[in-house]
């Protein structure tokens, strides 16, 4: 009896906790998201060789899987040819056209080779462990790597330089940096809404 009527609260902390960890998890892909933007933004050449030998070193991977693991080939051709696409939207990088055929033809291939994986997974049982990091290496890094940089390729318009030049020299003594925009415009957009809501936390200068 004394055990039955403690687990009732050991499951409420148990969910408790599971949603804080949940929380916690979120703010530090938020801050890690906004810092890898801030890098793609510093360094756009950098940000490029390394979007391009994550492709090779895929790529080599994958002709690995095709000679000695046995998955499905078509699987594993579709995923070789969802990466070559990649190196089609790395000729124009930073700069992506959203409506461009070869980015349109990208998001496609991602979903259907997470699709086809998921798929392949879900009749031969494995741990979940496993299916996420073997979706992360052969599905999702490459894509996540683009859309990280999709700041890169609206800070680099001629626009927004000389938007970000004019805000810098309009006022004597004004802050001068660059103009936040992508994902960094996202972030900063949820740090001024939670300012206004609460502004007894915000340190006032």
């Amino acid at each position: 009896k004394v055990a039955a009527s403690m687990g009732y609260v050991a499951l409420a902390v148990t969910y408790v906790a599971g949603y804080l960890f949940l929380v916690f998890v979120a703010i530090c892909l938020a801050c890690g998201l906004y810092y890898l933007a801030e890098l793609c933004e510093e360094y756009t050449s950098l940000t490029k060789r390394v979007i391009y030998w994550a492709i090779i070193a895929i790529l080599i991977e994958h002709v690995l899987l095709l000679v000695f693991e046995r998955l499905p080939w078509q699987l594993v051709l579709l995923g070789m040819g969802s990466h070559c696409c990649y190196f089609q939207l790395l000729k124009s990088f930073p700069f992506l056209q959203l409506s461009s055929p070869a980015f349109l033809l990208s998001c496609v291939a991602v979903a259907v080779c997470t699709y086809g994986w998921v798929a392949h997974f879900a009749s031969d049982y494995h741990s979940p462990a496993f299916v996420l990091g073997f979706l992360l290496a052969n599905c999702w890094l490459v894509p996540f790597a683009f859309f990280i940089s999709l700041s890169v390729n609206e800070s680099v318009l001629p626009s927004n330089q000389h938007l970000g030049a004019s805000q810098a020299f309009s006022e004597p003594g004004a802050r001068r940096g660059k103009t936040q925009s992508g994902i960094l415009s996202v972030f900063d957009f949820f740090r001024s809404k939670k300012e206004e809501l609460m502004p007894g936390l915000t340190k006032k200068v």
